[in-house]
């Protein structure tokens, strides 16, 4: 059994460890990274650094950092959170491609449009329902900013529940974990973009939460709850965006080689589990199906072969706006199905063994190797202009903004060292840290299979990546620091 075990790390280890690989190649390949699209500003990142070294070298100065480092942590999320719904206040711009269907139907007295739109993708029906009730209740003044509010209370409560998270599984990392959830939302603009990306982060970070407690706490009553808790909200992720339960699949999977030898108490964890997960899924089902306010034709949802035919098309396997006006002219699902299923096919004939792998290899860069998450990359992103009541903000994060490349700049250099991190902490092989191995491998592969091409699907298995990184960082620094000492011997 111990070499079992032994061959599924290894297993795990080398797989993620190839993709993220990928994925760091492709990002220091990046155009994020051309230095002749940025700005002069852009130089105070190596002005900052030789400061920060000099500071080192010849004074006392991180000493005293590093004695007060959980204080500044702490002072520095706050700053950020301040920082962001400042943010939100000088932008909330409206926002185009699927959140401009939302915008319809909560506004519109006849939106035929948006029936069909709900029809194709009923997974976006309880994402809409839970806003059209916040804005009935908040009013419909100021219709983005409002949801640019609730948008960011969510964001930043996945970060509270992250930090949580890495502090009950390793109280010493704590002032790591606030460190890295502070720079990450100080360079995640996708508050200002109220959709599933970020709607179900706080739903991701809890079911991670919920793996720390059933790993850290081996009483009867913590896994009793565990269960409970992860069933429910396993059943509320799925209808938000079903994909993000991916992290569960894996949490499953790696406790099926604990529970070789069921006994009772085994058997009940995962009875309670099911049992919170139907009568949970059977609710939210019921609710969907009840609502009046959206008509949907069940009949005309898109198959799930579509979304693996987009997947493999094109030179991304991205959004195909062809491949969707030809899939709405179709009558109904079945049709679609059988038409995706032909393209497929004709895809796998035409690319033939070698010529897919080479593609998805490209692929695997073009999904996850952008450090924006994909800024900008949708059709209409933001319908705005930063040369309207021009700011700071608008000028770093609008499709016309002057200094939109430095931000795209500094989001990517974070992003390699994020990689790096992850790259280099293969020794860290604890229960946790490969369960969200093979979670952030599933959605890699997830990403590959369907439809991708570009990185704002990554945003739901962020959590993942941030707790890994903070999990790894100790390890990975020892590893570049016995690299430096080797190469300076």
């Amino acid at each position: 059994m111990k070499s079992l075990d032994k061959f599924k790390n290894s297993f795990i280890v080398v797989i993620f460890t190839f993709l993220i690989f990928l994925t760091f190649i492709g990002s220091i390949r990046s155009t994020n990274l051309i230095i002749a699209n940025t700005s002069a500003r852009i130089f105070i990142i190596p002005i900052l650094a030789f400061i920060a070294w000099i500071l080192h070298k010849y004074t006392n100065f991180w000493s005293l950092i590093s004695h007060y480092s959980l204080v500044l942590a702490v002072a520095s999320f706050c700053f950020v959170v301040f920082f962001q719904f400042y943010m939100i206040f000088q932008t909330h711009p409206p926002i185009g491609f699927d959140l401009w269907a939302f915008y319809n139907a909560n506004f519109l007295k006849h939106f035929q449009a948006e029936s069909t739109y709900f029809s194709l993708y009923p997974n976006n029906l309880l994402l809409f329902l839970i806003q059209h009730k916040f804005i009935t209740l908040v009013g419909t003044s100021r219709y983005w900013l409002r949801l640019d509010l609730l948008n960011v209370i969510l964001v930043d409560l996945s970060a509270l529940i992250g930090i949580l998270a890495s502090y009950l599984y390793h109280k010493v990392e704590l002032t790591k974990a606030i460190w890295t959830y502070t720079i990450w939302l100080l360079f995640f603009p996708m508050i200002i973009v109220p959709y599933s990306d970020t709607f179900v982060l706080p739903l991701v970070s809890s079911i991670l939460l919920l793996f720390v407690i059933f790993i850290k706490y081996t009483n009867t009553k913590s896994k009793f709850a565990s269960s409970l808790f992860l069933g429910m909200l396993t059943s509320l992720t799925y209808f938000m965006k079903p994909s993000a339960i991916i992290p569960l699949i894996a949490f499953a999977i790696m406790n099926l080689f604990n529970f070789r030898k069921l006994n009772k108490k085994s058997l009940l964890i995962i009875f309670v589990f099911f049992i919170s997960l139907i009568s949970s899924y059977t609710v939210i089902n019921h609710q969907l199906s009840a609502q009046n306010y959206i008509k949907i034709n069940k009949t005309q949802h898109m198959p799930i072969a579509h979304f693996i035919d987009i997947g493999m098309s094109g030179a991304k396997g991205g959004y195909d706006q062809q491949s969707f006006n030809k899939m709405s002219a179709l009558k109904n699902t079945k049709q679609r199905k059988a038409y995706s299923i032909k393209n497929i096919k004709s895809t796998l004939t035409t690319r033939g063994p070698l010529g897919y792998i080479k593609f998805l290899v490209a692929k695997q860069g073009y999904n996850t190797a952008d450090g924006t998450f994909g800024w900008l990359q949708e059709g209409n992103f933001i319908k705005a202009s930063s040369k309207r009541n021009s700011n700071i903000f608008k000028n770093y994060l609008y499709p016309d903004g002057k200094y939109l490349s430095d931000f795209k700049f500094i989001a990517q250099l974070i992003w390699i060292l994020c990689l790096g991190i992850l790259l280099l902490g293969f020794r860290q092989q604890d229960f946790l840290e490969n369960t969200l191995r093979l979670g952030i491998i599933g959605g890699f592969i997830f990403l590959l299979l369907f439809e991708g091409g570009r990185s704002r699907y990554m945003i739901q298995f962020l959590p993942m990546i941030l707790i890994m990184t903070i999990m790894t960082f100790n390890t990975s620094i020892l590893k570049i620091k016995n690299i430096i000492a080797t190469i300076t011997d």
